[in-house]
């Protein structure tokens, strides 16, 4: 139902031209509730549950280790794995002053930090690096203007980074990779729910 309910939003994501729909299609709330993915998970939760009940052979105990060890497993792999399954691909683009929130001043060096301005319809951003005219990452020195927190010095310091040609290198994961990551995590879902279950038939036939 979800993935029905879901199927227009997905078709304006997919359309080019004025239309824009800001949702990250291989993000959380988006990707992990429909299409395939879910019978993996029900899959590997169920083969979780009959693993903690052989091991513990205590209801509620197996319950709650179950409940446990699915939800740290749903919290930390979008977070932590999701990005790793596949390589991200990278995009280098002009770095816009008016894009950067945060200046530190480090040593008499100056990093900066700036929101990545890119407009892929769709697209997962993993991380947003600035770079020199080099291809390297970059420490400006530090300029007393960027240090200042009125809002003159602080123009003053945009216009002195627009000058130092800084580059912004982005990684990310296309929209049209949904399903390149539907497959390969519902094929590790799966395959780790089978794992389990051959677990749990041997430790039956050994006992």
């Amino acid at each position: 139902m979800l993935t029905w309910w879901s199927s227009p939003i997905d078709t304006a994501i997919n359309l080019s031209g004025s239309t824009r729909i800001d949702l990250t299609r291989l993000g959380p709330t988006l990707f992990d509730s429909r299409d395939i993915t879910p019978v993996g998970y029900a899959a590997f939760a169920f083969a979780l549950g009959v693993t903690a009940g052989v091991l513990i052979r205590r209801t509620v105990p197996a319950m709650a280790a179950t409940l446990a060890g699915y939800a740290f497993v749903q919290f930390a792999w979008p977070i932590w794995i999701r990005q790793h399954l596949i390589a991200p691909a990278h995009a280098i683009m002009t770095l816009d002053p008016a894009n950067i929130f945060q200046i530190r001043d480090i040593n008499n060096s100056m990093t900066l930090s700036a929101l990545p301005t890119f407009s892929q319809q769709g697209a997962w951003v993993l991380s947003s690096q600035i770079i020199g005219p080099s291809g390297r990452p970059i420490r400006v020195p530090a300029y007393p203007p960027c240090m200042s927190g009125s809002s003159n010095a602080m123009q003053a310091c945009l216009a002195w980074i627009g000058r130092l040609h800084l580059m912004q290198v982005v990684a990310y994961e296309p929209a049209s990779r949904f399903w390149e990551f539907q497959w390969t995590e519902t094929a590790i879902f799966v395959g780790a729910a089978v794992a389990l279950a051959g677990f749990c038939v041997w430790r039956i036939r050994a006992r």
